[in-house]
């Protein structure tokens, strides 16, 4: 009866240590998503991981997210944005805007955007979001 107990409870931890590494190396691939609610936060990555930055759209209005400032582009990259419409099936609806960075290399770099018309100037923008990437 002992033999059983100590079989099961081995059974038990491999399973266990089993499952967590593939649940970790499952994380690991996972690519880290931002919005606007982590705006003015610092976030720790590591280098060559990218992450993205959702944040509200609708550019119907003739608003549009752009990059104001990348503060060390050695650090940071820009790799793409794109633009997701809401699926409602009505003309002009929002969406959200997905843009996708790269961490280059070790250091603090801060991304500034704006949601603004690109036509208006001297306007303050209707909307800002930024965020300091620490890379390790």
């Amino acid at each position: 009866m002992k033999k059983y107990w100590i079989t099961a409870l081995l059974t038990v931890l491999a399973i266990f240590a089993i499952g967590g590494t593939l649940a970790f190396a499952a994380d690991t691939n996972a690519i880290l998503a931002l919005n606007a609610a982590d705006s003015g936060k610092q976030i720790t990555v590591v280098a060559g991981d990218s992450f993205t930055v959702t944040l509200d759209s609708n550019p119907s209005t003739g608003f549009a997210w752009s990059i104001s400032g990348i503060t060390d582009e050695s650090v940071i990259d820009d790799v793409s944005n794109d633009f997701k419409g809401a699926d409602t099936g009505m003309m002009g609806a929002g969406g959200q805007e997905v843009w996708t960075f790269e961490a280059l290399d070790e250091g603090t770099s801060t991304i500034e955007m704006q949601y603004s018309r690109s036509w208006e100037t001297g306007v303050e923008p209707a909307e800002t979001f930024n965020v300091t990437i620490v890379v390790k």
